[in-house]
C-alpha cells in the first residue's frame, strides 16, 4: 500500500489524508486488456469479457472509498463537484468516439446507419445499456456485423452509478450512520442483483435483458462498494509483517491465476445460465 500522490476530492483538491492502493491500477489494466483482446480475438481469449465485472468491482471500491474519505474529512460530499469531475474525465473521450465512429459509419459503412441517432443520444445520457436491451445485438454474437458501439453499454452503467451513488451513500450515512449496517445492506443488494439474473433468464431471448440490465449487472459494483465500506484504504496498515506480506502475495498470485484461467476457459457460448451467473 502506498500513500497516494494525487488523491483529490470532487473539487479536485487534495484530501488531507488519502491513500491509494496502487495494485488496483494493475487489476484495471488486466480487466481492460481482457475485454479488448476478447473483442479482437474472441476465440483466443474466450473469457476476456470477464474483465467487465472485475472493472466494475474496482470502480465500486475506488469511488466509494474516495467519497467516504471526503465525508470523513469535510463532513459532506460535494455532489456538483463530483459530477463535474466525472464528466470531465469521461465525456470528452465519449463524445470524440461517438463523433468519429458516427462519421466513419456515415461515409464508409452505411449498413450500420440504422438507429445511429438513437445510439448516440442514449450514450450521451448514459442509457445506452437499456437501449441495447430492446434493440441491441447479443454481446456474444460474433457473426452478424457487430456494432462498434456495443461495448459502450458498460459505460452507461458506470454513468448511472456515478449519478445515484453519492446521493444514496450520503442518505444512508445520515439516516443509518453505522457503516456495518450499511455494508450488510449493500451486500444484500448485491446478492439480490446476482440472483435476479437467474430469475429473469428464461432462455436465449432474455440474454440481452440479463446481460445489459443495470439491475442485473450492479452486483459487481456493489460488491466493490461493500468492500470499501468495511475495508477502506485509509484503515489499511501501511506496514505489515513479512508473514503478512507473503500471505497477501500468495493470495494475489492465486487470484491472478484464477483470473487467467477464467479468461482462457469461460467461453461466452457455453451453457448460458453459467455464463450469465458468472459474468
Amino acid at each position: 500500500m502506498q500513500q497516494a500522490q494525487g488523491s483529490t476530492n470532487s473539487k479536485g483538491k487534495r484530501l488531507k489524508k488519502s491513500r491509494y492502493i496502487t495494485g488496483f491500477d494493475g487489476i484495471r489494466a488486466l480487466a481492460v486488456a481482457g475485454v479488448i483482446i476478447y473483442h479482437l480475438l474472441p476465440y483466443n481469449l474466450q473469457g476476456g469479457y470477464m474483465g467487465v465485472p472485475i472493472f466494475f468491482a474496482v470502480s465500486g471500491y475506488l469511488i466509494t472509498d474516495l467519497l467516504l474519505q471526503e465525508w470523513e474529512q469535510n463532513g459532506r460530499i460535494d455532489f456538483i463537484g463530483f459530477y463535474i469531475r466525472r464528466l470531465k474525465r469521461l465525456y470528452p473521450a465519449l463524445v470524440a468516439m461517438l463523433i468519429g465512429t458516427g462519421a466513419y459509419i456515415t461515409l464508409f459503412q452505411r449498413s450500420l446507419l440504422a438507429n445511429l441517432r438513437s445510439i448516440i443520444s442514449t450514450n450521451l445520457v448514459y442509457l445506452y445499456n437499456w437501449w441495447e436491451v430492446g434493440h441491441g445485438q447479443s454481446y456474444f454474437d460474433r457473426f452478424n456485423g457487430e456494432s462498434p458501439f456495443t461495448h459502450l453499454w458498460s459505460l452507461s452503467i458506470e454513468g448511472q452509478y456515478y449519478l445515484i451513488w453519492p446521493l444514496l451513500l450520503t442518505a444512508m450515512i445520515i439516516l443509518i450512520k453505522r457503516k456495518k449496517i450499511i455494508a450488510w445492506i449493500m451486500f444484500t443488494f448485491a446478492l439480490l442483483s446476482a440472483g435476479l439474473m437467474g430469475v429473469i433468464y428464461t432462455g436465449p431471448d432474455a440474454l440481452n435483458r440479463v446481460y445489459y440490465g443495470t439491475d442485473t449487472r450492479m452486483f459487481s459494483i456493489i460488491l466493490g462498494v461493500t468492500l470499501a465500506i468495511i475495508w477502506p484504504a485509509t484503515h489499511l496498515k501501511a506496514k505489515i509483517s513479512n508473514r503478512g506480506r507473503w500471505t497477501l502475495n500468495g493470495l494475489g498470485i492465486g487470484a491472478f491465476a484464477i483470473m487467467g484461467w477464467l479468461y482462457f476457459t469461460l467461453a461466452g457460448q457455453i451453457s448460458l445460465p453459467t455464463v450469465v451467473g458468472c459474468s
